[in-house]
C-alpha cells in the first residue's frame, strides 16, 4: 500500500482524533434528516436524493424501530443521539417469492463511490454518477451531495432469511434485491432491507452507519469493541503469490531467507494453498496429486488424509540448517509457474478454436500442449532429486523446528486451510469417520451475475465432500 500524503494523512488524524461518543447530557428529539413523500426521497427538506421512487417502497426514520442489543453503553449513546440522520427503506411486492427486485427510485448526476462484488470472495470500489452505472451485486454506494456539503450511503442489509444487494436499473434507476437463495424460503414484504444515513464527513459517515446498523443487527461488533491480535503490528509472509501450488520446504525457507538478506526478516509466514494431502475421485485414495501448479487446478481435489503431503513429508530434519537450502534455485518456482502458465494459455486457446469453429486439425497445438507437459513434468523430478540429506524426525514438524531455530525473528508459523478440509471437501471413501457425503451446490440468482470465477465453477463442477455435521469439530 502506498504511503498517504502529507494532508490526507493529517485530515484523517484530525478525523481520529475527534471523539464519536455523545454528551453524557440528555438527547434532544430531532426531526429526521430524511423525508419521502410525491415519489421523492429528500434529505434535509430540500436535496433530493432519489427521484421517481414507487409507492411500494417505505422509509421509516431508525428511532421507529424497536432495539434489542447488547451494544456498549457508549456505542448505544452515539448511535442514538445520530438517529434522526438515517433510517430504514423496505417494499411490498403482491407474491411472495425466494428472490425479489425492486426499484428504489432514480439519481442521475452525483458523483458516488461504491463497494461491489465482483466475485464470490472478492469486493472492490466503482465510482461513477448515475443510478444505471452501479455495478451488480453493490454492497453499498455512498453520494456526495455538494449543495448540502453532505454525504449520503444507502447499505443493502439482511432482514430475516434475505440478503440483499444494489444493481443497476435504466434510465438512473437503482435496484434492490433481495434473495434467500432457497425456493423454501420465500418473502413478499420487508421493512428494513437497506439503511440509509447522511453525514457532513465521508469518513464519520461510514462509522455512524455501521454504529447504526451494530446496534440493530446486533450480529456483529465494531473494531472498538475488539481486541486486536497482535499479528496486527508484525510484518509477514505468505506463500502463495511465490509459489503458488508448488509450495515446498525449499521454496519457504529461500523465501525467508531472501527477506533476511533484505534485512527484514518476517515474524511470522503462512503456508498457503500446496502443503495437504489431497487428490482427486478416481486416483488412488492414499496419493497426492502431483505436479499441481496454478490456483484452480485444485478446485476438484478433496483432502484424503489430514497428514502434510509427500513433499513435506519428505523433509528430514536438520536437513536444511547445514546447507541453508543453497542447493535449492531460488527461480525454479516462477519457472515452473511460467511453464504452467504457458500450458495453460495453449489448453485455453485449444477450447476456443473448438467453440468458435468446431473440430478442426489441431495437431500442431496438441503437439505443442504435449511438449509443454513433458517440460514440466520433467521440471517437477528435478525438483524431486534434491532430496534431503539429514535424519532423525522428519515432516512438517521437523521442518517448522529447524525453521524456527534457522530464523530467530520468526515468531508463528501458519498454515492454511479450507473451511471443509479442501476446495472439494473430504473425500469420502478414505477418512471414512468423518462421514463425509459430496454435495452437488447450485448458484443463487445473485452469484450468477458476478465475474467467472473458476474456483467456483469447479466447485460446482465437482460438489463439496462435506462431513458430518456431528463431526464437523474435527476440521477445527
Amino acid at each position: 500500500m502506498a504511503p498517504l500524503n502529507d494532508s490526507l494523512t493529517s485530515i484523517i488524524d484530525d478525523i481520529e482524533s475527534k471523539p464519536l461518543g455523545v454528551s453524557p447530557t440528555k438527547s434532544i428529539l430531532q426531526s429526521n434528516c430524511f423525508t419521502l413523500s410525491q415519489g421523492t426521497l429528500r434529505a434535509k427538506d430540500s436535496s433530493p436524493i432519489l427521484f421517481d421512487v414507487p409507492q411500494n417502497l417505505t422509509f421509516t426514520p431508525f428511532s421507529s424501530h424497536a432495539i434489542s442489543t447488547d451494544a456498549p453503553l457508549p456505542v448505544l449513546q452515539r448511535v442514538q443521539a445520530n438517529a434522526h440522520k438515517g433510517g430504514f427503506l423496505g417494499f411490498t411486492q403482491e407474491s411472495p417469492s425466494d428472490l425479489l427486485t425492486n426499484s428504489m427510485g432514480r439519481f442521475e448526476n452525483r458523483d458516488f463511490l461504491s463497494i461491489f462484488r465482483f466475485k464470490t470472495w472478492w469486493s472492490t470500489a466503482w465510482i461513477e454518477k448515475s443510478g444505471s452505472d452501479l455495478q451488480t451485486e453493490t454492497q453499498w454506494v455512498m453520494l456526495k451531495i455538494p449543495e448540502i456539503d453532505s454525504y449520503v450511503v444507502i447499505i443493502p442489509i439482511i432482514e430475516r432469511s434475505f440478503r440483499a444487494s444494489l444493481n443497476p436499473g435504466e434510465n438512473g434507476n437503482v435496484l434492490i434485491t433481495a434473495e434467500s437463495g432457497s425456493t423454501k424460503v420465500k418473502e413478499s414484504s420487508f421493512n428494513s432491507i437497506a439503511y440509509i444515513h447522511i453525514c457532513d464527513s465521508p469518513y464519520n459517515l461510514v462509522r455512524e452507519s455501521f454504529s447504526a446498523l451494530r446496534v440493530h443487527m446486533n450480529t456483529f461488533k465494531l473494531l472498538e469493541e475488539k481486541k486486536l491480535p497482535n499479528i496486527v503490528d508484525k510484518f509477514g509472509w505468505c506463500t502463495w503469490d511465490a509459489s503458488y501450488l508448488t509450495v515446498d520446504p525449499a521454496t519457504i525457507w529461500t523465501g525467508v531467507k531472501e527477506f533476511e538478506d533484505g534485512g527484514i526478516c518476517p515474524k511470522f509466514v503462512i503456508i498457503d494453498d500446496g502443503w495437504q494431502s489431497i487428490n482427486f475421485d478416481g486416483e488412488e485414495v492414499d496419493k497426492d496429486a502431483e505436479n499441481l501448479v496454478l490456483g484452480g487446478e485444485q478446485m476438484t481435489a478433496r483432502l484424503h488424509s489430514f497428514k502434510e503431503a509427500k513433499k513435506f513429508r519428505n523433509y528430514k530434519g536438520g536437513s536444511f540448517l547445514a546447507s541453508d537450502a543453497s542447493h535449492f534455485d531460488p527461480l525454479k518456482p516462477k519457472k515452473i509457474i511460467y511453464k504452467a502458465t504457458e500450458r495453460i494459455q495453449a489448453i485455453i486457446l485449444k477450447r476456443k478454436l473448438i467453440a468458435e469453429s468446431g473440430e478442426q486439425d489441431l495437431s500442431e497445438l496438441d503437439e505443442k500442449i504435449k511438449t509443454l507437459s513433458e517440460e514440466l513434468n520433467a521440471m517437477f523430478d528435478d525438483v524431486q532429486k534434491e532430496e534431503s540429506l539429514g535424519s532423525g524426525s522428519s515432516g512438517m514438524e521437523a521442518f517448522t523446528r529447524d525453521l524456527r531455530l534457522r530464523f530467530k525473528g520468526l515468531d508463528d508459523i501458519y498454515v492454511w486451510h479450507a473451511l471443509c478440509g479442501a476446495w472439494g471437501g473430504v473425500r469420502p471413501e478414505t477418512m471414512t469417520h468423518l462421514q463425509a457425503k459430496v454435495v452437488p451446490l447450485d448458484l443463487s440468482p445473485g452469484l450468477l451475475t458476478m465475474m467467472t470465477d473458476l474456483a467456483v465453477v469447479k466447485i460446482v463442477e465437482g460438489g463439496i465432500g462435506l462431513v458430518h455435521p456431528s463431526k464437523a469439530s474435527i476440521l477445527s
